[in-house]
């Protein structure tokens, strides 16, 4: 089995998760150095997934490819450069896609992104994706992630690879991006948080909701949905409970005992007021359920942070 993108966030919870269940894993890498989860792979392959060669050569004779490879992103880089996250993800997912079938792999996992739905109230179900124009924020990646499923579709209807993907709302764990000028929300928070300053700074009025889903969880949803509903039907992996960031914020001071005051600034930009998630369908197809709560999830990822400094 091979795994790209092995030493960001998703990629290196697949990795865990292979090598746990047993799995002799290719761990491909690129920019990134390895961390301690890729270290657990088999072999370690360098490539520019950008490039049609070196992306068939890094797959070529694996059986399985769980593609978690991107550039990736919160509202900062969006707004700052908005087509970061846009040309080079297209490159990527077609040279991937098309790399696992010029070399025979028999199944791919592809991991899509809950930016694929318009702006929507209520929990958001997989039949909907289509139902509207994406959010303008999210406009240039959840096209490319749109494009990127039509093409899994293409590919697993005229090839023999066979296609499973899932869409993930928002990933947190270890090795995520902190860094405030591209990181998303969440560990942008938790940086201030571990920071110890008082008062802590939350973009936007704190009344934004989201559903934050734990890597190793997602990690678990692609691996069912490789094994268990390999026909390229999109399936959402989240944790199906909703916080607010004001929310967000005070439980990690609370996980961390702090007494420090929340300070929300409103002219800072943040993305959609409301991003829920319905997962009936992944409980019944998969059934997966969610395994970490967020508590303990941040928690984990917070003591994580501090012994990297």
């Amino acid at each position: 089995m091979a795994v790209t993108g092995s030493t960001g966030l998703n990629g290196s919870y697949l990795v865990k998760a292979l090598v746990e269940a047993g799995a002799k894993v290719r761990a491909i890498t690129h920019v990134r150095p390895a961390n301690e989860y890729t270290k657990l792979a088999s072999e370690t392959v360098s490539a520019d997934l950008m490039d049609a060669r070196q992306a068939s050569e890094a797959v070529r004779g694996a059986e399985v490819v769980m593609h978690g490879a991107g550039i990736t992103g919160g509202a900062p880089l969006a707004i700052s450069e908005p087509g970061a996250m846009v040309a080079p993800n297209a490159v990527i997912n077609s040279q991937v896609i098309h790399a696992c079938a010029k070399e025979r792999v028999s199944r791919l996992g592809f991991i899509s992104s809950i930016v694929v739905y318009p702006a929507l109230s209520e929990p958001m179900r997989e039949d909907q994706a289509w139902s509207g124009e994406p959010y303008e924020l999210y406009y240039g990646l959840a096209w490319v992630k749109r494009f990127s499923e039509k093409l899994c579709k293409f590919y697993h209807d005229n090839t023999s690879l066979k296609v499973a993907i899932i869409r993930p709302s928002g990933s947190y764990g270890r090795f995520d991006n902190f860094d405030e000028g591209t990181s998303h929300a969440l560990p942008a928070i938790m940086k201030r948080a571990l920071s110890g300053k008082d008062p802590l700074k939350v973009w936007g009025d704190g009344l934004d909701v989201r559903d934050y889903v734990h890597a190793s969880d997602i990690a678990n949803g692609l691996l069912l949905s490789v094994v268990k509903y390999l026909v390229c039907d999109p399936v959402n992996i989240a944790s199906g409970e909703a916080i607010t960031t004001k929310d967000l914020a005070q439980t990690m001071l609370d996980i961390l005992g702090s007494k420090a005051r929340l300070e929300f600034d409103a002219s800072k930009p943040t993305a959609l007021r409301e991003r829920r998630v319905d997962i009936s369908k992944a409980k019944r197809v998969l059934s997966y359920l969610p395994k970490v709560s967020l508590r303990e999830g941040l928690a984990d990822t917070m003591g994580w942070y501090r012994g990297q400094s």
